[in-house]
Parts: structure tokens; sequence; C-alpha cells
């Protein structure tokens, strides 16, 4: 069965496409709108979306997606990829399409000039992405649930990753048309899908001047943090770790080098934050 791969296209039929295709693979994922896909793969301010597409008979029948964002890694700035959104249709799996997809993709971004790709792998995914793509896996994201405010301690000089936000990047991440954000002493907020629980995904007092919003995410006094920052002073705060048991499925930061380096993280000196990705 012979397929044709396609970079993926961003005009109005292709965004059509895709979404029907995750709409398939996806059925209980509601994110899936041409407004969603539009605003990752069309309107972020740092490019567009990088990835390859699988045909057969000019059908859709597989996708990945990357989308850029700078970060300083090993005390540089440099453009890398989010790896997001991969979805092969079920009567197409099997065929060995998604590793395909990936080889081309991360192809035509070393050709684009792009130096890595991160991901956060579910637990089923995790070994695909190490053993068949070559990415390392860095370490387990913390889950944590408390009250208050998450404060750090002295900066890290040792630090090799962090992704890198202005005002700009900050205002598109808001934007996305799936979820509402607020705004509270320079802490981004948003709603969770469980009652009385909202997601802390960014303290951005760094240099970022965004005002506090009255947008509403409902009465939600527990705050749930999900990254990892050695950074963070949790000694004598109010937030706990959400034992494995609890989580719908361990959450993994994988990162692969695209240049000759062969380039490795060490997990204590990763910082990585809800907003750096796509779960809320």
């Amino acid at each position: 069965m012979s397929y044709e791969f396609l970079p993926i296209s961003t005009d109005n039929k292709a965004i059509k496409e895709i979404v029907g295709l995750m709409r398939i693979v996806f059925p209980k994922a509601n994110k899936y709108s041409e407004a969603f896909i539009e605003w990752q793969y069309k309107n972020n301010p740092e490019g567009k979306v990088v990835g390859y597409n699988a045909y057969k008979n000019g059908v859709l029948v597989a996708h990945y997606a990357l989308i850029p964002f700078k970060a300083f890694l090993f005390g540089k700035e440099e453009g890398g990829l989010l790896s997001l959104n991969t979805a092969t249709h079920p009567e197409h799996q099997g065929k060995k399409l998604f590793s395909t997809l990936a080889d081309k993709s991360y192809q035509l971004a070393i050709e684009q000039g792009y130096a890595f790709v991160i991901g956060v792998a579910n637990a089923n995914s995790t070994p695909g992405f190490v053993n068949k793509l070559g990415f390392q896996l860095v370490g387990a994201l913390d889950a944590k649930l408390g009250f208050g405010k998450i404060r750090t301690s002295a900066k890290n000089s040792s630090i090799q990753f962090f992704k890198k936000w202005n005002k700009e990047a900050l205002v598109w991440r808001m934007e996305n048309p799936e979820s509402k954000y607020r705004i509270c002493d320079n802490t981004i907020y948003s709603a969770t899908d469980k009652v009385g629980i909202k997601a802390a995904l960014l303290n951005f007092s760094e240099g970022i001047a965004l005002s506090n919003n009255n947008i509403n995410i409902g009465f939600r006094p527990l705050s749930l943090w999900i990254g990892i920052d050695a950074s963070i002073n949790w000694a004598g705060s109010l937030y706990f770790n959400i034992p494995d048991s609890m989580r719908p499925s361990p959450l993994n930061f994988i990162f692969k080098d695209l240049t000759k380096e062969n380039r490795k993280l060490e997990f204590k000196n990763v910082r990585f934050n809800a907003v750096d990705f796509d779960a809320y």
C-alpha cells in the first residue's frame, strides 16, 4: 500500500482535513476545532507549524505536527520545536506511518534551522519516542496540588533548558480558543476539568508586564502545578505530591537534539512549566 508524504499545509482545506482526522482518532477530545488548529499552526508569533502528512488516494490518513518556540539551551538562545499533534487513522495503523512522518519532520526541521525537539509523552507513547525516534527520556513531570503562592529560591546558574517567553508569545498562548486563562498577581491560571481545581501555568514576574484580567474560571480554591523546576522552594508550602495512582498517566519530558553534538539534559537542570506545552 503506497502513501504520499507532504509537508503540512495550513490553508483552509488542509485545516479542515486535519481537524477531521483528529476527531476520528480522538473522538472524546473536544478541543480539535478549526479555530484551535489555526491558532496553533498559523498564529504562533514564533513561526508556523513544521511537520508532515500522509495521504492515501488523496485522503489524509496520518499527521504529525510540531510548533516553534525559543529556549535558552546550554547557555544560549536557540530555536526549537514542541512535538504536539500526532494521529493515524485506525484503518492505517501498523504501517509505520508515524515513524516515517517523524523522520521526515525532523529532517525538515534541520533544514529550517531548528536545533532540538521537546515533547511531553505519556506512558504508552514514551517507549516509541525513545526507542524508535531517538529521544532522551529526561524524566517524569512533577505534579503537586495545594494552596497559596509558589515561590522560587535563588537562581540556578546550572540550568540547561528553559523556554523563553515574551509578552507577544504569552498573549498568543492565552488566545487559545478552547481554554480560559486568568492572570492574577503575575501568575497565569487555567481552568481544569476537575471541580474546585485550577492549574497554575506560569509565574512571569521576570520582566514581562501583563495586567490582571477579570476572566472567571469558576471558584477553584486548589491549585495544580505540573512541571520541572528545582528552583521552587516547596519546603513549608501547602503543596503536596499527587500520587501516581491518582494521575491518569505519568507525563514524561523528552528531548531530541537535532544537531550533531548529541547533547543530553539533566533532569535537575531543566525548568519546564505547564504553560510550555499543551495540557491547558
